[in-house]
């Protein structure tokens, strides 16, 4: 997809700087601008505005935009061209979706749209729409297999993914406002013609384990199911829910007995389209038979983004990349990328590699905080971050393993409910094994250098080069020790 201007890409060598862009998303019930800051693969929104248009309403009646819908969506427009001038966005990609696509009066809105705000919408076919998803889904959780499905408001789009790629797919016309012909929700009706569209979808047919929902009524459908599970971690992407829960989650929802109050309450102005939503997701996991469903808060804004960037930028790790944006200060990242290679003599006894140079980069997230309450406050900083490519358990174990860097004996209620007693152990030997390091060094990557840990059979050991033995102080060997015992070792200290 082209911008309306143009990006600086990564030069070779050097630190990648921050790119400013916006993606203005015309959508059948609602017109959005998102502007990200966009370090590499790493995408930070900075401002994120929607204006309900409900350009679709009565477009299955009328075959036209709705006549209000075009006057305020036009309005939004032109404050959001306004905007990203004043932003400084050095590249926009501005699309319009199923709505626009299937009015007779679409090519008309999209002129006019150009003539008052200078916005070029590209107006997305149903395959566009299917692979923009589908790469959203993709640059915040990478390698994955399985079907995604974007819902908006006129249309669902379905694609599979296999080894990390977009694999193809197809759009169906199941949004809430194609579904809604007037008048109260009649679950059957709505039903029998979602089964009808989707009885020969091939993306159905075989599907993998898992499917990854996208799409704003479908968070909010998993945002009601956190609240009924008293899920852990109040964070919608990679929120993961066993499928055989959802569906019964989903036929509540539809039977309209239950769970009313929470509707409205979660979904707010989305409320009336949530029946709708849900026949869908339903249709679509007893279809697919799948085993679990997991929410992606990347979808076509994303999408589109990540299919700008060159490929170097695209084979990222994203949880690196978004490591390499949180952490600003460059002397905090020189030591911790020190003490990853420092810490990894113990890598059978910690986290995972991936998830320990991680811990190990954020090692001084918390450092500014208050002393009485760093601990807590650094992990609830990790376990929320904007880092793509964890799942939930991953985020409490990063977590656990930051905050017990600053105080031992962390109890969270986060991960005391994620994590097994095991990855527990290893999460806060790390977290011990990163204090140590600070007290050290005095968080100097320079001066880390000057020892080598080592873990030989049952001991812990900590050599030292002679000319910094005065490095090691009272508290350094109490570090020393304390992250022997989270190691269920003795300790050495050499010199």
């Amino acid at each position: 997809m082209t911008a309306t201007s143009t990006t600086r890409s990564r030069t070779a060598g050097k630190p990648v700087r921050w790119k400013r862009i916006g993606v203005v998303d015309v959508g059948s019930n609602s017109v959005r601008l998102v502007v990200y800051d966009v370090r590499g693969r790493a995408m930070q929104p900075r401002f994120n505005e929607k204006v309900l248009a409900g350009l679709g309403r009565g477009l299955t009646d009328t075959g036209r935009l709705h006549p209000e819908g075009v006057e305020i969506a036009v309005a939004a427009l032109s404050r959001f061209a306004s905007i990203t001038r004043a932003q400084k966005v050095e590249a926009l990609f501005p699309f319009a979706t199923a709505a626009v696509r299937e009015a007779a009066d679409g090519k008309e809105f999209v002129e006019r749209v150009n003539k008052e705000t200078g916005l070029a919408l590209r107006v997305l076919s149903g395959g566009d729409e299917a692979k923009f998803a589908a790469e959203g889904v993709l640059a915040g959780t990478p390698g994955v297999d399985g079907i995604c499905g974007d819902l908006g408001g006129s249309s669902l789009e379905l694609a599979r993914l296999a080894n990390g790629r977009y694999e193809g797919g197809a759009t169906y016309p199941l949004g809430p406002l194609a579904l809604d012909s007037g008048g109260a929700f009649n679950e059957e009706k709505v039903l029998a013609r979602v089964k009808d569209v989707l009885s020969g979808a091939p993306e159905l047919k075989k599907t993998g384990d898992t499917f990854f929902a996208v799409g704003g009524a479908w968070r909010s459908i998993g945002t009601m199911h956190m609240e009924l599970t008293r899920a852990p971690l109040h964070m919608l992407q990679n929120y993961e829910m066993d499928a055989g829960d959802l569906s019964k989650l989903l036929s509540e929802i539809l039977s309209g007995k239950k769970h009313t109050d929470l509707v409205v309450e979660v979904a707010k102005r989305r409320a009336l389209t949530i029946p709708y939503a849900a026949a869908v997701l339903k249709t679509v996991l007893d279809f697919g038979k799948f085993k679990s469903v997991m929410i992606s808060s990347y979808g076509v804004r994303e999408g589109i983004i990540f299919d700008s960037l060159d490929q170097a930028e695209r084979l990222e790790d994203p949880l690196d990349a978004g490591l390499e944006a949180l952490i600003a200060d460059e002397q905090a990242a020189e030591f911790g990328r020190a003490l990853a290679e420092w810490a990894s003599e113990a890598a059978p006894y910690t986290l995972n590699a991936r998830l320990s140079s991680a811990a190990c980069r954020l090692v001084d997230i918390g450092a500014l905080l208050h002393p009485d309450h760093r601990a807590d406050l650094a992990f609830d900083l990790v376990a929320r971050a904007p880092l793509p490519g964890l799942s939930h358990r991953d985020r409490a174990a990063l977590a656990l393993a930051v905050a017990s860097r600053f105080k031992k004996g962390v109890r969270n209620d986060v991960s005391e409910k994620l994590l097994d007693v095991h990855t527990a152990g290893k999460a806060r030997a790390l977290g011990a094994l990163m204090r140590l390091a600070a007290d050290f060094s005095g968080r100097s990557a320079a001066l880390l250098k000057h020892s080598k840990l080592s873990c030989d059979g049952d001991t812990l050991s900590l050599k030292v080069a002679g000319p910094y033995r005065a490095l090691v102080s009272e508290s350094v060997e109490r570090r020393l020790e304390h992250a022997a015992d989270e190691l269920d070792m003795d300790y050495a200290l050499t010199t």
